[in-house]
């Protein structure tokens, strides 16, 4: 198992749920083209 921060932790969980499920939807502040303040969300779509 890799060794990972929370934050990456974080959007790891989401990449996967992205790619897994073309109904999954992110919603909430924080979440936009940069990423949001701690960038979890940077690069998903």
């Amino acid at each position: 198992m890799t060794e990972m921060n929370l934050v990456q932790a974080i959007h790891s969980a989401l990449r996967d749920a992205l790619r897994e499920d073309e109904n999954v939807l992110l919603m909430g502040e924080d979440i936009g083209t940069l990423g949001g303040v701690f960038r979890v969300t940077q690069g998903l779509r």
